[in-house]
């Protein structure tokens, strides 16, 4: 058309088809379609008035009722359906544009990446054994527990029936199915010790009673200074368990004596007795001339005047103020001599003698006469002592000890049990269980600062929280921990301590506390039980046996804090995983045929973690007339005469296994129903039951009277998404089942199995120099042990092994935003504001987030102006609560990624996201 020529009357007589394509970098679609419906059928009118085409100048006809019109409208028609799947075809020729799960897998396969077929989830089970009372040797016998025992979980609302099978041949005890720890410890005098336990609750203390400890030591050694003599200061009866707290004020031992050590006992002096004579006039009231008293007084002087004879004590007999029938030959008698030494509860000497003989007779003396008791000492009385000073302790009654109960927690590395447990062995696996050790308050005015922020909570006395970490000791600014014991030692104590706690309302914070602010509390019967498994060490030494107990070193701290009463232990566990075991004779080969495949009719099947590149290995076993063959990614390079074989697992979940040619791997030898495979179907994130799910035995050891899962079974996964292959598949390319470069290693996690998201880095100094990795898990989970260490496993494998390498899981971190919008006057304000919160946690979610990434003001804007019927937007607030309590604006949030440190480990990398609680948004006016 001449560019002068602007009436439009010729418009259309050129032909819109094709139409020119272009497709920019990175589109999630590709456009391809070089015409429609509409333009393919202006296109071909064009095409009748052209001058290229002389012979149908004479055709005029343009109705839609002319059959030449109506021709080209069926053939536009065609062509618009040809030009659809076209396009269809194309973008599925594309990795970042296919939509079909077959496209995807078909061009993965291209560079040599099988989408994951999925994981299956792992797990403990912890069995119980049937006892025999009465049968002792029958309860020692190990019964095995084979491997694939089944074990199927008991389905919850919407859930379906899940089979687990161990994998491990265990030895299993009927003393191992819930062992106590220690509670108690044989009482043992030591040094500075303030009180001791006795049994009963009907001891017949009270306060001011003498208590004297005494050993063999005394009773063979006449100067023996191993025993003490202490003043009962409480009486603390505990009905409960039977038992009575006897305490004093002054610890054991003294500058010159030491506790008892061999066979100590305790006595109750239940008599306080008079030396004879200390209630005897004084002589000077007395006049002496012209009577008897001249005889029987000594003159001192002019200036002190008389005193009477033979005033004193000394020699080994002593004369006491009555008579006192229950003081018996081979009894402690303990002489008090008054003076301005010793302890504030029995001031001046103090000396131990034991009776030699006793009697009873009249005395006449110091002006006195009535009946004494005398009594013979294995020892000379010291002559330091007076009549008036010395107090007699008497008439001994033995009480019995009980053990000291231990009502510090258990936690930590170390586990000792209240029996012997000689079969235990190095790197077992036990479950755990208890309930978590509580704290009660005992001072006004403490508060505990939440974890989250908000308002500190106040405590009041005699509140009870539960500790859920290990607590610390605070020396200035910084924190130690502390060991079971020493937490026993601290409470009731002025030491500074820092204590993780959660209030009776769920909430979680720190307690800032001195040790004689709280006392340790028995965990109430409503308490959940919490259980774990735990593993003992390899190192020598790891089970240690003692005359009254057996003692575990583990590998790794417990995880929670556990009241000791509570706690109980199960040693018959084995390790299981999802899947039931299938057995199945796939068909017959022929030895003349090449590639022959075999169909397996069960699907899915299980794979587990493993340390391979993949991060997962098959349970299929293959055999070809009873001899086992191999399974390998690829036939390439393998040799003929090699008994390998491939394996794919198309669209469908169904996996196909191929054999080699002859050249690239051997020809199965033909045979009838010759080929006979063994694996487990079952696969999936279905398999990730919670704790104590599995509790149904489908096939029963003799023996075996129960089972449970301790821990939720965890690292199970679906087969690999459509989005996740498409960020996957090009990883295997980039590391080529190899870790050279810091950058290697983040993308061979990332195509780990179990592996969501990964970051590496390389730390250039101190302690954590290395390659540093941090993991999440494929639904923002912490990767579990066992996946984590198959991963560090693999990067060792298929890396350097000689290079520092740390694997860590990631810190999550969130926000909290308010802010409001305005609505579009005539859209529903309710359904608007639903769409703006999906759509904020859609961006700000884990899936959308990376490790390190930042959020900013204008970031949610951007997102909330991305909602229909959203006109407007003001961010009030945006602040992250671990940063600080106050709500605020803070225009950018950071998230921490991994540091060099010259003195400390680097932190794992922080991965940002929304908050899961309430989020405010408001409507504008």
């Amino acid at each position: 058309m001449d560019e002068n020529d602007d009436c439009g009357c010729c418009a259309g007589l050129e032909a819109e088809t094709p139409k020119r394509l272009d497709n920019r970098p990175g589109l999630p679609s590709i456009a391809y379609r070089v015409g429609r419906h509409g333009d393919f059928r202006a296109s071909l009118l064009a095409r009748l008035s052209s001058t290229d085409f002389p012979a149908l100048a004479r055709l005029t006809a343009r109705a839609d009722d002319d059959f030449t019109i109506a021709l080209c409208d069926a053939a536009a028609t065609l062509l618009d359906v040809l030009s659809f799947y076209q396009e269809r075809i194309a973008n599925e020729n594309f990795l970042r544009t296919a939509s079909e799960r077959r496209s995807i897998l078909e061009l993965a396969r291209l560079v040599g990446y099988q989408l994951a077929p999925g994981v299956a989830a792992s797990t403990w089970l912890a069995f119980s054994l049937q006892e025999a009372p009465g049968l002792p040797g029958q309860a020692l016998a190990p019964v095995p527990v084979p491997t694939g025992t089944r074990v199927q979980s008991v389905p919850g609302p919407n859930e379906q029936p899940q089979t687990f099978e161990t994998v491990e041949t265990i030895e299993a005890r009927a003393t191992w199915n819930a062992m106590p720890m220690q509670t108690t410890i044989a009482w043992q005098p030591q040094r500075d010790d303030t009180d001791l336990y006795l049994s009963g609750v009907s001891t017949g203390l009270v306060p001011g009673d003498a208590l004297l400890i005494v050993g063999q030591e005394r009773a063979v050694a006449l100067r023996s200074e191993r025993w003490d003599v202490r003043i009962v200061a409480k009486v603390e009866p505990d009905i409960a368990q039977g038992i009575t707290r006897v305490s004093w004020h002054e610890g054991l031992g003294s500058t010159s004596t030491l506790p008892a050590q061999d066979s100590p006992r305790v006595y109750v002096l239940r008599q306080r007795a008079a030396v004879f004579g200390y209630n005897a006039p004084d002589p000077r009231l007395m006049g002496r001339r012209g009577t008897a008293l001249s005889t029987l007084v000594n003159d001192i002087n002019a200036g002190a005047g008389m005193k009477w004879k033979n005033y004193k004590i000394g020699g080994k007999s002593i004369d006491l103020d009555a008579a006192y029938p229950k003081i018996t030959a081979n009894s402690w008698v303990v002489l008090v001599s008054h003076g301005a030494d010793g302890s504030t509860s029995l001031p001046g000497d103090v000396e131990l003698f034991r009776v030699n003989a006793v009697s009873v007779l009249s005395r006449t003396d110091f002006g006195l006469s009535g009946k004494v008791t005398r009594i013979t000492l294995d020892g000379d009385i010291p002559t330091s002592g007076t009549i008036q000073g010395t107090l007699v302790l008497a008439q001994g009654e033995e009480l019995a000890v009980a053990a000291r109960p231990l009502k510090y927690p258990v936690f930590g590395q170390q586990l000792t049990f209240g029996s012997l447990q000689k079969a235990l062995a190095p790197e077992q696996a036990l479950a755990l269980s208890g309930k978590l050790q509580r704290i009660g308050i005992a001072a006004q005015g403490l508060t505990l600062t939440l974890d989250g922020g908000g308002s500190p909570v106040p405590l009041m006395p005699y509140d009870s929280l539960q500790m859920i970490a290990v607590p610390l000791k605070r020396d200035g600014l910084t924190t130690v921990q502390l060991s079971p014991e020493e937490l026993g030692a601290s409470v009731g104590k002025a030491e500074l301590l820092r204590l993780s706690l959660r209030d009776r309302d769920g909430a979680i914070g720190i307690l800032d506390v001195t040790g004689d602010q709280i006392f340790l509390q028995p965990a109430l019967e409503k308490d959940k039980t919490l259980a774990e498994i735990v593993f003992i060490d390899e190192k020598v030494g790891a089970v240690e046996h003692g005359r009254d107990g057996t003692t575990l070193h583990l590998k790794t701290a417990t995880q929670h804090v556990y009241d000791r009463q509570s706690v109980r232990v199960n040693a018959n566990v084995a390790p299981a995983t999802h899947g039931e075991t299938v057995n199945e004779i796939l068909g017959s080969s022929t030895a003349g045929k090449p590639d022959q495949q075999f169909m397996l009719r069960q699907s899915p099947v299980t794979h587990v973690s493993a340390s391979t590149a993949s991060g997962r290995l098959s349970s299929l076993a293959l055999r070809v007339n009873d001899l086992l063959w191999q399974e390998v990614p690829s036939l390439y390079e393998q040799g003929p005469n090699d008994r390998v074989f491939t394996t794919a697992i198309d669209d469908n979940g169904h996996t196909t296994v191929t054999f080699g040619d002859g050249i690239e791997g051997a020809r199965p030898p033909s045979g009838q129903d010759n080929i006979r495979a063994r694996y487990r179907k079952g696969i999936g994130a279905g398999g990730n039951v919670s704790a104590g799910k599995l509790g149904n035995l489908l096939t029963r050891p003799l023996g075996i009277s129960g089972v449970t899962n301790p821990e939720p079974a965890r690292g199970g996964q679906d087969a690999e998404t459509m989005d996740t292959a498409r960020a996957n598949a090009p990883l295997t390319v980039l590391t080529l089942d190899r870790a050279v470069s810091v950058q290697d290693y983040e993308d061979f996690s990332r195509s780990f199995a179990g592996i969501a998201k990964a970051h590496a880095t390389w730390i250039a100094a101190g302690p954590g120099r290395g390659v540093f990795v941090t993991v999440a898990g494929t639904a923002g989970e912490a990767v579990d042990e066992s996946s984590a260490g198959n991963l560090l496993a693999a990067l060792r494998r298929y890396g350097d092994a000689l290079l520092p390498l740390r694997l860590a899981n990631y810190r999550q971190a969130t926000f909290r935003l308010r802010a409001a919008v305005k609505v579009a006057p005539d859209a529903e304000t309710d359904m608007v504001l639903k769409r703006a919160e999906e759509a904020l946690r859609s961006a700000f979610g884990f899936a959308a987030r990376h490790f390190g990434q930042q959020v900013s003001v204008d970031e949610v804007v951007a997102v909330l102006h991305g909602v229909a019927s959203v006109q407007a937007v003001n961010v009030i607030e945006l602040y992250r609560p671990d940063q600080g309590v106050t709500p605020r604006l803070d225009p950018r949030l950071f998230a921490r990624l991994p540091e060099t440190s010259l003195t400390a480990l680097p932190q794992a990398a922080e991965l940002l996201t929304l908050d899961a609680g309430p989020l405010i948004l408001e409507v504008m006016p």
